[in-house]
């Protein structure tokens, strides 16, 4: 003990910060907001349970933190953006689901704190789908982009912020079903021929 707390002596402010994110990630991830006692966290990241406080005034404000670490570290890809601007409607959707399902796949943290943030009230829900502050929900970034293809004639007139959530959520619970078997035995398919499948079938229902 008295090691580690030498090492931890040697850390700056913004390391000891980080360190206390990463265990929380961890425990998040493994049992929830609810289940997880911020005691359980100063232990796993070697500080005291005063320190945390010291950095994050509320539990909650250090749920909101470590989202936001979290979700820094898989951006949406610049090249959506192209995407858009060329209305490549096929690489739009094949980007954000992509984004979506490889993040998830490389980072299982992502999925278990997306299931329980929804098993534990809209609130959550609502912190976890805005990446704590990382940036708005993939649905309101894609939702503009379809309603100008239906302008354009491209799409059918349909709602467009619905056909985004719903878009966004197939490739989620695609995910949630990989990593909790809710539907079946995971599929044995690559990411990219999973999406490849989703992107069709749901642009030959949009398009006109």
């Amino acid at each position: 003990m008295g090691k580690a707390t030498k090492k931890n002596e040697r850390l700056s402010g913004e390391e000891r910060r980080k360190q206390i994110i990463n265990a929380a990630l961890t425990l998040f991830a493994e049992k929830g907001f609810s289940g997880t006692r911020t005691r359980e966290i100063a232990e796993l990241a070697g500080v005291s349970e005063t320190l945390i406080f010291q950095h994050f005034k509320t539990k909650e404000d250090l749920y909101r933190a470590a989202l936001t670490e979290l979700f820094s570290q898989y951006p949406v890809p610049p090249e959506v953006e192209e995407k858009m601007a060329e209305k490549d409607d096929v690489g739009v959707f094949r980007t954000f689901a992509l984004h979506v399902i490889k993040h998830g796949l490389q980072d299982r943290r992502i999925v278990r704190l997306g299931i329980f943030s929804a098993l534990e009230g809209p609130r959550f829900g609502e912190i976890f789908h805005h990446g704590g502050e990382a940036g708005p929900p993939l649905p309101q970034l894609l939702a503009p982009y379809i309603q100008q293809r239906i302008e354009d004639g491209a799409f059918k007139k349909v709602n467009a912020q619905i056909a985004a959530q719903l878009f966004i959520e197939t490739a989620n619970m695609y995910l949630a079903d990989q990593e909790a078997s809710i539907s079946g035995p995971p599929l044995p398919f690559s990411a990219e021929e999973v999406v490849e499948t989703l992107v069709r079938i749901f642009l030959d229902g949009l398009k006109t």
